[in-house]
C-alpha cells in the first residue's frame, strides 16, 4: 500500500534526500506487509524536477528500530525515508 507522506515531513523537508545523482523529493512511500533485510520499498517522486520512481533497501543496523515501529503501527514514511539505505535504483517515469 501506499503511503503519501504527511504534511509535517514534507514542511521538515523529512521527504527530501540528496542523492549522487541529485535531489529527489518523495511523494509517496510503498511499504512491504512483512518487513524483512531483503525488502525493497518503493518511493514515487521527482528527481532533479523529472518524476521518477526510487527502490532501495534499508541498511540492516536500522531494520529493527523500522520493524517495532512498524509492528506498534507508527512507522513513518519519513522514518524509512530517512533510513540509512544499503542499495537503491532510480528509474525515470
Amino acid at each position: 500500500m501506499e503511503h503519501l507522506f504527511s504534511s509535517g515531513e514534507v514542511l521538515y523537508k523529512k521527504n527530501q534526500k540528496e542523492l549522487k545523482e541529485g535531489l529527489f523529493i518523495g511523494e509517496k512511500l510503498k511499504h512491504p506487509d512483512e518487513i524483512s533485510p531483503d525488502s525493497w520499498y518503493v518511493c514515487k517522486g521527482t528527481l532533479n524536477g523529472e518524476n521518477s520512481e526510487l527502490r532501495f533497501t534499508v541498511h540492516e543496523d536500522e531494520l529493527e528500530s523500522i520493524k517495532l515501529r512498524h509492528r506498534l503501527g507508527i512507522l513513518m514514511q519519513s522514518d524509512v525515508f530517512q533510513a540509512r539505505w544499503g542499495k537503491y535504483e532510480i528509474s525515470l517515469a
